[in-house]
């Protein structure tokens, strides 16, 4: 909570404290801890969700920042607590509770959690609809923080691939859209209207300019197409630690799809995974005919440069 809202300036006994009676401030968000083992705390937090998707007519949240993963135990008299460890404790429960809330109001509501670049937390993994790349700053933080957490979570629950415009690699799209990832991004328009307190390569990166917008029609039109989130992601199939290059796949209806990455890989890929039975290879992007080929384990030249994106059809 920020220090000059109203909430703590009409309700200071919310906080969380520690052993010294101090505040325990977030300094990243410039902000103080309250207590999620506090019964006022819980009941403000679920009139607030209520108000933004009942009575605002939201559709879902995006709770975000790095110190939701866990708190430190709270001293504050004013809660009652048998021991300090019991915020440490009720932190899963207070999400859990805003879950809850908000798919009582709206069953489709989704609740996205992000822990701002680090790992999630296993104890709130249950009470989030939508996981996150979590700002990225390669496109292979995207690869393989989706194949964790879909090991986690399992293809019932959406993972997002960030905006592509945080690693500036040229794979982001591939990325995301190859891994069964929800394909996103955020930016400014019209050109030359993004803040001016912003650097040239701030502004560079966040303008949607014609080209980018091209490109993210692109990749819009093959995502909206294939729409991978909804097949099955085959983690079991490939290592990325001696599988090379490194290969994700998904299956969807009776088509395999596969992405392979490297920065640059001329020889043998493995296309695994496949039924007894043939097969059409053909690069999704580029449109480009591999031929016809029969499972259940198929060998093909596999040159490329940073990616390469299969699907293969039955014949």
């Amino acid at each position: 909570m920020d220090p000059d809202t109203t909430l703590i300036n009409e309700h200071p006994e919310q906080l969380l404290l520690n052993e010294d009676g101090s505040k325990q401030k977030i300094t990243w968000w410039n902000s103080w801890y309250l207590c999620p083992a506090d019964k006022n705390v819980i009941e403000y937090h679920q009139k607030l969700v209520v108000k933004m998707l009942r009575d605002w007519g939201y559709d879902g949240l995006k709770l975000d920042g790095q110190h939701m993963n866990q708190v430190p135990p709270c001293y504050n008299p004013a809660h009652n607590h048998t021991r300090p460890e019991e915020s440490v404790e009720m932190l899963p429960q207070f999400f859990k509770m805003i879950y809850d809330t908000a798919r009582s109001i709206k069953k489709d509501a989704v609740i996205e959690f992000c822990p701002c670049g680090d790992a999630f937390s296993f104890f709130m993994l249950p009470y989030m609809n939508m996981t996150v790349a979590s700002d990225p700053k390669g496109s292979i933080q995207i690869r393989t923080k989706g194949k964790s957490l879909k090991a986690l979570h399992g293809d019932k629950v959406a993972y997002f691939g960030d905006h592509v415009r945080l690693t500036g690699d040229g794979e982001s799209f591939a990325s995301i859209v190859s891994v069964g990832a929800t394909l996103g991004t955020n930016f400014t328009w019209p050109v030359g209207s993004r803040g001016a307190n912003q650097t040239a390569e701030q502004r560079r990166r966040g303008e949607l300019t014609p080209d980018k917008e091209a490109l993210f029609a692109k990749w819009m039109g093959i995502y909206t197409d294939k729409m991978l989130p909804k097949g099955e992601y085959m983690g079991a199939l490939y290592d990325l630690g001696f599988d090379m290059p490194e290969t994700h796949a998904i299956r969807k209806d009776d088509n395999m799809y596969y992405s392979f990455y490297a920065a640059e890989f001329n020889g043998k890929i493995e296309l695994r995974g496949l039924g007894d039975r043939s097969y059409r290879v053909t690069d999704y992007v580029s449109g480009k005919d591999f031929g016809a080929v029969r499972g259940p384990l198929v060998t093909i030249d596999g040159n490329f440069e940073q990616y390469l994106l299969l699907e293969a059809t039955p014949e």
